[in-house]
């Protein structure tokens, strides 16, 4: 019984820290290319175009980023309605 308990909890905390970790990767990447940006653009005329380019990464990875918030919560909602039926269904 405590076993069957532990090993319920560390499935939900372990889906918590995984989605959790995903978010912050994401948000810190784009936290450190955008200040790279920022400071490439700060730098000059010729520097503030050259920096379009990498901004246009950003834009980009921002999309991606939707993309991959848009996966991560379909994978919530499928594993968490798992996790909900088998603790329901205690055979």
């Amino acid at each position: 019984m405590t076993i069957e308990f532990i090993s319920y909890l560390a499935r939900n905390v372990s889906l918590g820290l995984r989605l959790a970790a995903n978010i912050t990767a994401g948000h810190m990447l784009l936290s450190i290319l955008s200040g790279f940006v920022y400071n490439i653009m700060n730098s000059g005329f010729i520097f503030f175009i050259l920096g379009l380019i990498p901004l246009l990464f950003i834009i980009a990875f921002s999309g991606l980023e939707l993309a991959i918030a848009f996966i991560q919560a379909q994978v919530f909602v499928v594993l968490s309605s798992s996790y909900i039926k088998d603790g329901l269904d205690l055979h």
